[in-house]
């Protein structure tokens, strides 16, 4: 019986790569070709996606607002997933967004020290 192994973990350095350079468009146009493909895969390829874009958020507008933008926004993550769902142009114009009010939240919030 030949070795069986995911495919996942280029999908998601994938996404990583798409993620870091703010082209969130095409991380929801990668994310429907694999399921396409790998249909069975669409729960693990997606739950991931918001952490990633924790992360980015973070990095970009501080982890004070992006803590504070989570309190307020406290179902954003299944939201994305949903938007990652629906299509690219979903969850690009929710990450847009959601970029927008990070972007207001980070003006208000004390920084870390």
């Amino acid at each position: 019986m030949p070795a069986l192994h995911s495919e996942l973990p280029a999908l998601l350095s994938k996404i990583d790569a798409l993620i870091e350079a703010d082209k969130y468009k095409e991380v929801a146009e990668t994310f429907a070709a694999f399921v396409k493909e790998h249909p069975t895969t669409s729960y693990l390829a997606a739950e991931p996606v918001p952490f990633k874009l924790n992360v980015r958020f973070s990095k970009k507008h501080g982890s004070s607002a992006t803590t504070t933008f989570t309190l307020r926004h406290t179902t954003w993550a299944s939201d994305v997933t949903a938007a990652l769902q629906e299509g690219p142009d979903a969850f690009a114009a929710l990450v847009a967004k959601y970029e927008a009010d990070l972007v207001e939240i980070a003006k208000t919030v004390k920084k870390v020290a």
